[in-house]
Parts: structure tokens; sequence; C-alpha cells
């Protein structure tokens, strides 16, 4: 007989000792359980079913779930989400939506860009200052992936504070949090009007960039007005905010480490081995939402249809059957198997390549420039969902 969900051992992720090491504790709960439930819904903690719920047909999209969670009152915001890809599971429409931005973002479309990453990066770097500590993730974590969105856009650099500002906003959909659903609103909302004066202006005067190029696929017929507007939103909402946090992650944990700091500095092609180890050791995403669209079973367990559903990434990271010695971080660890921070199939991260460029590139630069850099101060905060930088103040040459 097949077990309810209700009777499945409950898990807290409120706990302060989750906050702090979330990844110990979800490595434990995945020794004991495949499955297990929290006030969010139905947990997944074995590697094998993370890995297979990404692919899984039964599973959508858990975002219209989450925009009732938040109360989200009908006006521009609901709009743009309920018509983005978000809110589209697999099928045709979907399939059709990702098609024009997986051509200009794939993996070698991808490669494109680095030139411009790393000019974006060199120029970040160098406007740091030396002779104080800083705190990195104004000056450089926010500004490099939203600096980066500007030139997407075509829009002056200047206004990379205004879209890294938007993007962590926006990106407070995830808390499940509705005493913050006006902010989020007001931040969709000028997020929106931005794209239309940009989407606007690029369309009299087009040129090589991403929105020139998005612009063309729309003239093609490959988008609608409304589906290219919303994916410039979407490479806005999702852009800065999770490409900062996962910069950030990266500088504390590979800084923390003089002897793997030190390998860096002298060696910088070791930057693309070492970022992946940072996303296994301790992803951005510690997990991710789904919804069941039909009567299911899982591990066991009975799971009705409209039940969230999530899997756990960070458990899945720190399999000892999949990663021997989890806890230790070793950028020397084989490639395989993938970290599964950008999930897969269509509900794949779109810009999974260019936020590893962008994180690949500022380290390189990072630990070259600046060998003997210091870490002053540095935290994380840990949501069932996200690892989030709360601090990161660094001496870039304490010599």
């Amino acid at each position: 007989m097949l077990q309810a969900v209700d009777d499945l051992p409950a898990v807290d992720f409120a706990s302060k000792a989750y906050r702090m090491q979330p990844f110990p504790i979800l490595a434990d709960y995945a020794r004991r359980w495949k499955v297990a439930r929290s006030v969010r819904g139905v947990e997944i903690f074995d590697y094998e079913l993370c890995r297979a719920s990404i692919l899984d047909r039964r599973l959508g999209t858990g975002h219209p779930k989450l925009m009732e969670v938040l109360g989200l009152p009908e006006g521009p915001a609901l709009d743009y989400k309920s018509k983005s890809i978000s809110f589209y599971n697999r099928g045709e429409r979907r399939r059709n939506l990702r098609r024009p931005i997986v051509k200009l973002l794939g993996d070698k479309a991808s490669e494109r860009f680095r030139r411009d990453i790393r000019r974006i990066v060199a120029d970040a770097v160098e406007s740091l200052p030396t002779d104080r500590p800083i705190d990195l993730i104004a000056s450089l974590c926010d500004k490099i992936p939203s600096s980066l969105y500007c030139y997407w856009v075509n829009a002056p650099e200047t206004d990379w504070e205004f879209i890294a500002r938007t993007s962590h906003i926006v990106q407070q959909v995830h808390t499940r949090d509705s005493s913050r659903t006006r902010e989020i609103v007001q931040g969709f909302e000028e997020l929106l009007s931005y794209i239309d004066h940009r989407i606007e202006d690029r369309r009299s005067d087009p040129g090589s960039d991403l929105i020139s190029d998005l612009i063309r696929e729309a003239d093609a017929g490959n988008l609608s007005d409304d589906d290219l507007r919303n994916w410039i939103v979407k490479l806005a909402e999702a852009n800065t905010d999770n490409s900062s946090h996962q910069i950030g992650i990266a500088i504390i944990e590979l800084a923390s480490r003089p002897e793997t700091w030190a390998r860096l500095s002298r060696n910088p092609s070791l930057a693309p081995a070492a970022v992946r180890e940072v996303m296994r050791y301790r992803p951005r995403s510690i997990s991710t939402s789904r919804e069941a669209l039909a009567d299911m079973e899982m591990a066991g367990c009975a799971v009705p249809k409209g039940t969230p559903v999530f899997a756990n990434f960070g458990a899945a990271h720190w399999n000892a059957a999949y990663y021997p010695e989890p806890e230790r971080f070793d950028i020397d660890r084989p490639a395989q198997p993938a970290h599964l921070n950008f999930g897969g199939g269509v509900f794949s991260c779109v810009g999974r390549y260019v936020v590893t460029i962008e994180v690949e590139e500022t380290i390189a630069l990072l630990a070259t420039s600046f060998p003997n850099l210091r870490l002053e101060k540095a935290g994380f905060d840990h949501s069932p969902m996200f690892t989030s930088v709360t601090d990161l103040v660094a001496e870039l040459d304490p010599s």
C-alpha cells in the first residue's frame, strides 16, 4: 500500500542550524529518506530521484502556485508572469518559446560573449580600490552581470545599478513571503517600463547585440511581441540576482582556501574546474520547484495532482555515492557526475552558459590580479531555495 504524503517524515528548513549549514543536514536527510515533507510540499532528497524529477513529464512548473502563495494582484506584474515561460509546462508552447533564446544563448553561442564579459570584468576589477577593505557585493558581484545586461539591451552602462536593484527585488518571488508582494509588484512594473523603452529604442536602430537578435527573431515570426518583451524582462529578472550571488559564493569558497587561491593565481586555467566544484559544494540553487500534473507515485508515496514537489540539489550534491567525501572541497574532483544547479531538459536555465562564463572570468582575473586577496568579512544565508551571500568584504592587496 502506498504511503500518504501526510505520513512522510517532516523536515524543518526554518531552524538556525539549517540556515547556517544546510548541506550536512540535507545529506543526513538523504541518508535517511528518499522523500519527506515540509510546509511547502514533498521534498526529494535522493540523487536519482532529483535527477529524474528534472525530466519527469508528470511534473510541471511550480510557478502558478507560487503566484497564488504570494497573492500577486491583477496588473502588469501578474500579466507578465502568467505569460512568461515560467508558467508553461512541457509541450509545444514551451519548446517554441525556448527555441530562439536557446539558439542565441546555447553553449557555443554564449562563447561569443566571453570577450565582452572579459572586458566588463576587467573594467570592474580595475576600478576597485586597493588601499582599503572593500565591499565586493556592490562593487563587483552586482556590477558584472548587470553591466553585461546593459550591453545586451544597448543601454548606458551607468544603468547597471538600476538593473541590479530591480533584479534583487523581483527575485524575492521565491521567498514565498506575501509581505514582500507590494515591493515585488513595484519592481516588476519599473522593469517592464524600462524594457519597453529599450525595445522601442532598438527597433528604430538595430545593432549586433542580444536585444537586436531577439527583435529579429520576433520580426521573423519566431516570437510574438509579448514573447519578445517577456524574454528581455526574464533575462533581467534572473540575471543579476542569481549571477551576483554565484560570483560571490565562488570568491568566498576559493579565497577562503589560501592554497587553492594560490593555485588559481599561478594557473588561471583551473578556474572552470574550481567554479564547477563551487557549484557542487555550495550551490546557488539548493532546490527547484515542480508541481504534480497528475496523481503519481514517488518512492512508495502517493503524490496527488497539484502537490508541490521540490528536488533538493543540495542533498544530491552531497551524496557520497556520487561525490566521494562530499564535505571535502576539491577542485581536482572529476567533472562527472555533473552538478544539477541549472536543472535540465525544457526546464533548464537558458542563461547557464553565460553565468558560468561570468564566474570563470571573474575568478581567473581576480586571482591573478590579487594573489594575496584576504577576506575580511564573509557570510551566507540559506533558504530552502537558495544560497545567498550576505557579506563579502575583502582586502585586495594586503601586502
